[in-house]
């Protein structure tokens, strides 16, 4: 069974928002309703906070630069295994 909603919200908010978020209200809806439904908690996924959003579009400006490492595999383990991390 399924239910429509009807809500008016101002469409520079809806604007904002998916700007903010990412997401539709749609979209938002649904990730809370499976968040109540199957964690049984509410909580803001940290991906979409600003501070991430911000690293994220630095990453994406840096890499259109082409500012970027390239590693096979291969290469990528052995540089790993080269680090001293404890």
């Amino acid at each position: 069974m399924t239910e429509t909603i009807s809500i008016k919200i101002d469409s520079k908010d809806l604007e904002e928002f998916k700007e903010t978020t990412g997401m539709t209200i749609g979209e938002c809806i649904k990730l809370l309703m499976d968040n109540v439904k199957y964690g049984r908690h509410l909580g803001f996924d940290p991906f979409w906070s600003e501070e991430n959003q911000k690293h994220l579009r630095e990453s994406i400006r840096e890499f259109k630069e082409g500012k970027v490492v390239k590693f096979t595999a291969e290469e990528w383990e052995k540089f790993v295994n080269e680090q001293d991390i404890q």
